[in-house]
């Protein structure tokens, strides 16, 4: 997800019923920011990345929301230092940068006033930040449906709920071979390919560390 406008600059990784079991959003800095705003939580989080800064890691928003911080770009006295109301409330742009072949997105944050083209300029603090494309659904806690062992690469794989229809996942796998991640125990549908008459496989079992293989013919 990316967002913009008026905003403080920010990485996060949402979560639904758990911290970390949705996707990542990507808020970049006002390019003509007037609005002072800070992340500064009034007790750090317990679970942080080690030497990570006291606003990061998993927290409750105001509306109850688990969110897990992976960077902010707040306000610093060394920005304020450097004068004009432009360049004091964190303003600046975003780059997004997607590697196809790695499946890969880099997030960079950079200030208003810094020149990218200087190899000694330096972005916000936390970023560039990179992850793959999986990581937009990579839960803390998850199931395993078999992995899949495809005839032919790079196909669409959907995970439907059995019960309810509703898509888990849906994704082009990177290869032939494939295991998708489910968030709770029970029967699901597993669907391969994207024209009008997919192969499906009905009332597949997740389990936990799932030891099964699905090979799947083309």
């Amino acid at each position: 997800m990316i967002g913009g406008d008026q905003h403080l600059a920010t990485f996060v990784k949402h979560g639904v019923e758990d911290w970390g079991d949705a996707g990542y959003s990507f808020v970049t800095p006002a390019i003509a920011n007037y609005w002072l705003r800070w992340w500064d939580p009034k007790e750090p989080s317990k679970n942080r990345n080690k030497n990570a800064p006291y606003f990061t890691g998993d927290f409750l928003d105001g509306f109850q929301n688990k969110i897990t911080i992976k960077a902010v770009a707040n306000p610093t006295s060394e920005e304020i230092k450097q004068g004009g109301k432009l360049s004091t409330r964190v303003a600046g742009f975003g780059i997004i940068k997607y590697n196809k072949p790695n499946r890969t997105i880099t997030f960079e944050c950079w200030g208003r006033n810094v020149d990218i083209h200087d190899k000694n300029s330096k972005q916000y603090p936390g970023w560039p930040i990179t992850i793959s494309q999986f990581d937009n659904f990579s839960p803390r806690n998850y199931y395993e449906l078999p992995t899949i062992q495809l005839s032919k690469e790079n196909q669409v794989v959907t995970i439907r709920d059995s019960e309810t229809k509703e898509v888990i996942s849906s994704v082009r796998t990177k290869g032939k071979s494939y295991q998708p991640k489910v968030l709770k125990l029970g029967s699901y549908v597993i669907e391969i390919g994207e024209d009008n008459v997919p192969i499906r496989y009905y009332n597949v079992l997740a389990k936990k560390n799932n030891r099964k293989t699905l090979h799947i013919k083309i």
